[in-house]
């Protein structure tokens, strides 16, 4: 679960933020990281909601984490970078965590469908607590880590001139998503009524 949610997928996050000393502040760095960056951000977040496949979720919102640290190097303020290392640790570990319930689910009921998930803080509480604090991190609810890593992202984002009102707007709209695919994985598998599973 770590490996997946912190090293492996975050290889080219790595490659870019060795590469923008040298190549940071131009404009085409500045502009096409932004860009692609803002784009993946937006796309993640949607793709994340319609899939019921809990690890489909949990990917694509990570598709859409990587847009935001794509997004924040192309900024390249010294407080976007910084920004970027924090949501990048507060993402590494909500995220790991978050593949470790899911794998807890999958393993104990035979089923990651999120139609077929209910009722399970009961049977296992364990998984549910740790549902609830990986979702609320990754919903960015204080005082989680989480919490700091997207209140830098949105500071970095006021601090900018030209374009700060379409990125906030962009921001929350992305965050709205996320948070909504973290009450998905983090939390609706464990409410409601308990449902019949495989196992």
């Amino acid at each position: 679960a770590f490996l997946h949610s912190a090293t492996m997928v975050k290889a080219g996050i790595y490659l870019l933020a060795r590469l923008s000393p040298v190549l940071g502040g131009t404009p085409e760095w500045r502009w096409g990281l932004t860009g692609l960056g803002l784009a993946t951000m937006l796309t993640g977040a949607a793709m994340a909601l319609p899939q019921r496949d809990l690890k489909k979720v949990l990917a694509y919102s990570t598709v859409s984490v990587l847009g935001i640290l794509t997004l924040l190097l192309g900024i390249g303020t010294e407080l976007a970078i910084k920004s970027m290392v924090v949501f990048l640790v507060a993402h590494a570990l909500y995220k790991a965590s978050l593949f470790m319930v899911a794998g807890n689910l999958d393993h104990e009921t035979g089923t990651r469908e999120l139609d077929r998930l209910g009722g399970l803080r009961r049977l296992m509480p364990w998984t549910a607590a740790a549902g609830l604090l990986a979702g609320l991190s990754k919903a960015g609810a204080p005082p989680m880590f989480g919490f700091i890593g997207k209140e830098l992202l949105y500071k970095t984002k006021l601090d900018l001139e030209t374009i700060a009102g379409w990125l906030i707007v962009a921001a929350v709209l992305a965050n709205v998503l996320l948070v909504a695919s973290a009450l998905l994985t983090g939390v609706k598998p464990f409410i409601g009524r308990l449902k019949s599973t495989p196992r």
